[in-house]
């Protein structure tokens, strides 16, 4: 039998290992979802949070020269600087804005104005880069547009507002942590965090979370009568404060008992103060931000409980501090004060819920209603 000659055999048998390498070295171009997926990936990757030079590093994005803008109304979001930026993604130009505070660069915003990247495509872009993304949260709604939030592996987010034919932008923007950002107050009727497969979407809240603060102090009141409520009481009126502990320490000269309340996504320190025998004040400090416009002792008086002026801070101080009396035939009087900080078109707002229906010693700055603008 003919045999080819040793060369031409190692020749022939080299071919497909040689087809092999050539496809090999043979780089494809990214798709677009794969290359915008390696942009929230780096950006992932600079640690939570990053610097603000850090987000130089970002592949394709191009910058606005350091330092970061400082913003006249702080973000939703909580980020009071910003910087803008653009980026080329597989020959689209993103708009691109980083937020967060004076030293670091909190969340990352993509705007795509152009042909759409697709979620769906998105989403297995995410899975391949290893990021395995979880649909946590997702419109009540569905098939009406709206914005579902993924958990990310790393651990961060992205959220993905598809682009519809009344609004033809897509939308993303990527965060670090396991917590999601906060919805805006009218956004919780609107939005569930039960987005399983077969899973009723119920809405986050179908109450915002001044109107649950004001059932929270309307609950607190004791009942009419000379009594008020015990330190074995206290856990049972609010079951939604997680108290840290249950028996009050000494602090100040009085006993007191703190704790944390979540709202409607809005989250509250809680400190009770009193003496032995009875609790007599209640505060609650909100940890964060809100919009303005949102009247909490409108809702009190909504729900029976008469609110009236009895005295003014000061003028001139970094929030109002005014104190209301708050009366019913069926409770005990009580005086509450609402100090409201103002934060450009946000606002901070604090509680303090005296039970005995006391008022603290008077500052010589008090002004009295009808008087001195109060």
């Amino acid at each position: 039998m003919h045999r080819p000659p040793l060369r031409r055999r190692l020749t022939l048998a080299t071919l497909p290992l040689l087809a092999g390498a050539l496809i090999a070295a043979f780089h494809y171009p990214p798709s677009p979802e794969s290359a915008l997926v390696a942009v929230v990936k780096a950006y992932l990757a600079l640690g939570a949070p990053p610097g603000w030079d850090a987000l130089d590093k970002l592949p394709g994005v191009r910058w606005a020269p350091l330092p970061a803008t400082a913003l006249q109304n702080c973000l939703p979001d909580g980020g009071c600087f910003a910087r803008q930026g653009s980026a080329a993604v597989a020959g689209r130009t993103i708009a691109v804005v980083a937020t967060g505070a004076r030293s670091m660069a909190t969340h990352l915003y993509l705007r795509n104005a152009g042909m759409p990247f697709g979620e769906a495509a998105v989403v297995a872009a995410l899975k391949e880069a290893s990021l395995a993304p979880t649909l946590a949260r997702c419109p009540v709604t569905t098939g009406r547009g709206g914005t579902n939030w993924y958990r990310l592996a790393t651990p961060g987010y992205i959220s993905v507002q598809a682009a519809t034919s009344v609004r033809p932008t897509e939308g993303f923007v990527v965060g670090h942590g396991d917590e999601l950002p906060r919805l805006q107050p009218d956004q919780l009727v609107l939005y569930s965090e039960q987005c399983g497969d077969g899973a009723e979407r119920k809405a986050v809240s179908t109450a915002k979370p001044h109107e649950l603060l004001a059932q929270s102090v309307v609950a607190l009141l004791a009942p009419a009568g000379p009594a008020g409520y015990s330190w074995m009481t206290l856990p049972t009126l609010l079951p939604g404060i997680a108290w840290n502990g249950r028996a009050p320490k000494p602090v100040d000269g009085a006993l007191s008992l703190s704790g944390m309340v979540k709202l409607a996504g809005r989250e509250f320190s809680v400190v009770a103060s009193g003496s032995a025998s009875e609790v007599k004040a209640i505060t609650f400090d909100e940890l964060g931000l809100h919009p303005r416009g949102e009247h909490m002792l409108g809702v009190v008086y909504q729900k029976g409980i008469a609110v009236q002026l009895v005295r003014c801070g000061p003028v001139y101080t970094e929030s109002t501090n005014n104190w209301y009396s708050l009366v019913s035939p069926r409770t005990r009087p009580a005086n509450i004060r609402q100090s409201i900080r103002y934060d450009g078109n946000q606002v901070q707002d604090a509680y303090v819920l005296r039970l005995d229906g006391t008022l603290p010693a008077r500052d010589p700055r008090d002004r009295n209603p009808g008087s001195a603008g109060c």
